[in-house]
């Protein structure tokens, strides 16, 4: 009976051992500064006949966004920031597959909620010549006004009935294929004034995670040596 317990014993250690020298399987990216291969571009509806003004700067690590949604409150308006992750179209998207938080550094002037939108490729919706057929995540965010650090987990994500509905998508392709992020988004609010200026600057924008799963493999063999 010793032997047996020795051996487990030599068993339970030889898997510590083995786990701690795995590779780190962390996950960081950083938006800011904007990173090789991915562009950042500030939008507002003119081209579509709209009449918001948006501007953008972008100095080394910071990005500064201001937009005044067009006075007309009849009228759809929008404006934002967006990353886009595979500017050329090759369908080289970021794997985010270990990001459990996306972390946000910024200062907010005149507005009081952001949208933070996440797009991804799926394959069984998306037309890559058409930007909004990409699998929409999103989150809102209420601000409480001047410089502040915000997680939100990425969990916390969903993917909106709209999007379903314009897209014609069947709501049992619930998959977010976090794996192929192609766009990351920053918009005001749903209810911003019209014709009403408000201002982003932006310190960061970060996302994070690393994976459980070979730490509940060992949990799970562990399991099975006590019970042995």
């Amino acid at each position: 009976m010793k032997k047996t317990y020795a051996l487990l014993a030599l068993i339970a250690i030889a898997i510590l051992v083995a786990y701690a020298l795995l590779p780190d399987r962390s996950f960081k990216e950083d938006l800011l500064p904007v990173p090789e291969g991915v562009t950042l571009d500030g939008y507002d509806d003119r081209s579509d006949g709209g009449a918001s003004e948006a501007s953008l700067s972008v100095n080394g690590g910071e990005a500064e966004f201001s937009c005044m949604l067009g006075a007309d409150s009849v009228k759809f308006a929008w404006c934002g920031l967006l990353w886009n992750l595979d500017p050329e179209g090759k369908k080289d998207y970021r794997n985010w597959t270990f990001v459990d938080s996306v972390y946000i550094d910024m200062e907010a002037r005149g507005i009081s909620e952001v949208i933070v939108k996440v797009w991804t490729f799926d394959p069984d919706v998306t037309d890559v010549t058409k930007p909004r057929t990409f699998r929409l995540l999103m989150k809102e965010l209420s601000l409480s006004g001047g410089r502040e650090r915000i997680a939100i987990p990425f969990e916390q994500f969903y993917t909106p009935d709209f999007w379903f509905d314009d897209e014609h998508v069947d709501r049992t392709l619930n998959r977010r294929h976090q794996e192929t992020v192609a766009r990351v988004e920053i918009a005001p609010g749903w209810n911003q004034p019209h014709g009403k200026s408000f201002s982003l600057k932006i310190y960061s924008v970060t996302a994070k995670g690393v994976s459980n799963f070979a730490f509940g493999v060992v949990m799970f063999v562990m399991l099975g040596l006590m019970i042995v």
